[in-house]
């Protein structure tokens, strides 16, 4: 690794390292999220070893792709494979690891363990000139400036993670991992098309791109018209009824998450709490979610939902923010203590 040299003279990154996506914003402006997902060819006697990250892995055909992240850095396999996956998503967007100074921090789930932590630590030392981990709720909450009496949701594609932020980083008490997330609306959308058509053979990928497309609660936009694979051939229909099901089926059970953490929490913030409830992630993006939140909360006295954090990029912009406002002499420390540990 270079020297620090001018602290002014780097680059910064926010990454968001996620099961289904990372996704990674930089100070030169930068931004871009690929499916954490890879391919690694060994070097052999005909030919040189490869990596092939993101959406370009997913459509090799016939090759042993591996989901980055999916088995949560256990092994050693683990994070080689995740190493490997992240220094070529950044050298494909022409970010050069060993031309200059590069200091990063990763936006971590709040509810992920010590080991992983410890895992992707050490492999973002080995990439990086100075790296940090910060819960990832905390870099939304930072980014957005609502640090206080806010509660935040991240609708993801494995979990929902949802988290009360009242001053500084959530502690153990102010959070709650649902199970229930976007992959169990593509399963629920399987489900009921199999229940409707018995010769369905739809797929989870193929109903996530109609809930991605369609995805909605409370009523439909218009047709949700599909063509929907049968064993017996093809027919296009209307598919309206399943995804408002299914998207129901799902967001209910986050709703009642959000009624969980609230009855935790002291009388006197808990109004607050309900009008400052903000919501990111994948599932985020379904029409009407806010709203349908909103009313199924009015028997607690009512909520306001707001969808004002990017997505996608909304974890790695708070880190990216808190990686520029750290200070120089953090980062020469965080130097120090990594050539010690070298």
């Amino acid at each position: 690794m270079d020297d620090p040299g001018s602290i002014n003279d780097c680059l910064y990154l926010g990454i968001d390292a996620g099961i289904f996506k990372t996704s990674v914003c930089t100070s030169e402006g930068k931004r871009f999220s690929e499916r954490s997902a890879v391919i690694i060819r060994e070097t052999s006697v005909d030919s040189e070893g490869k990596t092939i990250s993101g959406t370009e892995a997913l459509e090799a055909p016939d090759e042993d792709v591996k989901e980055a992240l999916k088995n949560g850095l256990k092994n050693e396999d683990d994070v080689l494979i995740f190493k490997e996956f992240l220094k070529d998503l950044l050298e494909k967007h022409d970010i050069d690891l060993k031309s200059r100074n590069i200091y990063t921090i990763l936006g971590v789930p709040s509810t992920a363990d010590l080991e992983y932590k410890k895992n992707l630590l050490s492999l973002a030392m080995e990439l990086f000139c100075g790296a940090m981990l910060v819960d990832e709720l905390f870099c939304v909450a930072y980014k957005k400036d609502i640090l206080e009496r806010s509660i935040i949701l991240d609708l993801g594609f494995s979990k929902t993670d949802i988290a009360i932020i009242n001053g500084g980083v959530p502690q153990e008490n102010d959070l709650l991992c649902l199970s229930c997330s976007g992959k169990d609306i593509d399963s629920e959308i399987v489900k009921l098309i199999k229940e409707r058509w018995n010769d369905s053979i739809v797929t989870e990928e193929l109903a996530r791109e109609w809930k991605e497309e369609y995805g909605h609660l409370v009523s439909a936009p218009g047709p949700c018209t599909v063509n929907i694979p049968l064993e017996s051939g093809t027919i296009n229909e209307s598919i309206d009824e399943e995804i408002q099901i299914a998207c129901e089926f799902v967001v209910t059970d986050i709703v009642s998450g959000i009624t969980r953490i609230l009855s935790g929490v002291e009388t006197e913030i808990r109004e607050s709490l309900r009008n400052n409830i903000h919501i990111f992630g994948g599932t985020s993006r379904l029409l009407n979610i806010g709203t349908f939140i909103e009313t199924e909360l009015k028997e607690l006295g009512g909520a306001k939902v707001s969808l004002d954090i990017d997505p996608v990029f909304g974890v790695a912009e708070g880190a990216l923010e808190l990686c520029r406002n750290m200070p120089a002499e953090f980062w020469e420390q965080i130097v120090a203590q990594n050539r010690t540990r070298i």
